[in-house]
């Protein structure tokens, strides 16, 4: 099983479970989390950083809906094969005019 350490920011804007969510993210498509890789249940990762089970809960829940995570009843949260997916930023793109 992957151990999670993140490094919140309590006070900053971003809510504490899209700081959670952006940091699992990044850490898989960067591969440092590998495909089928079993991440801590929601309650675990909550006590390690300190937070409540439904900020981490939000977490993956938005992680599965973009299909970085699957969800395995009674065997835990994995990740997912992320080779097909692709990354959408929402930036402007320079002469894109939004037509």
């Amino acid at each position: 099983m992957y151990e999670l350490t993140v490094l919140l920011d309590e006070n900053g804007k971003e809510p504490l479970y899209e700081q959670i969510y952006r940091h699992i993210k990044a850490q898989i498509r960067e591969g440092k989390i590998e495909s089928g890789e079993r991440l801590p249940s929601t309650r675990l990762l909550a006590e390690h950083l300190g937070v409540s089970r439904s900020t981490t809960q939000l977490a993956y829940d938005q992680l599965i809906a973009e299909g970085y995570l699957t969800s395995i009843p009674c065997k835990g949260y994995f990740v997912a094969g992320v080779e097909g997916l692709c990354e959408i930023s929402s930036e402007k793109r320079e002469g894109y005019e939004g037509k």
